[in-house]
């Protein structure tokens, strides 16, 4: 099995229905979509594909491409803060998505993040 394969087999395990139609074109990616779905590729380590979704999909944004790079040229690095915090959100609604609750643990311990409650009715 190509690198290409088990990256793409791996990430559709672990992703979210929405996320499994939008690679698959049944739902039609938006650029926002793609900026997400870039993020949490290369987040992850999955370079091949992190470059297949890009190959695949760019030539769908590239008027928004080109106003984000420019945007991006502008900003001050502390006007990046609100960039970082949408990024962790892009994770942790990630995590959330995953099929079965064995997966959604294994991405937060993998990504670093803090063990959610899982029953929010102990001690009430």
């Amino acid at each position: 099995m190509r690198q290409e394969d088990m990256e793409r087999f791996a990430f559709l395990f672990l992703c979210g229905r929405r996320d499994q139609a939008l690679l698959a074109g049944e739902e039609k990616m938006k650029f926002s979509d793609f900026q997400r779905l870039s993020y949490i590729t290369d987040y992850l380590g999955l370079s091949c594909l992190n470059i297949d979704i890009c190959n695949q999909f760019s030539g769908q944004f590239e008027e928004q491409l080109e106003a984000y790079y420019r945007m991006i040229g502008q900003e001050e690095p502390e006007e990046y803060g609100d960039d970082f915090r949408l990024q962790e959100e892009w994770l942790a609604r990630f995590c959330a998505e995953a099929p079965g609750v064995e997966a959604q643990k294994y991405l937060r311990r993998a990504m670093g993040m803090e063990e959610e409650e899982t029953d929010r009715t102990d001690g009430m």
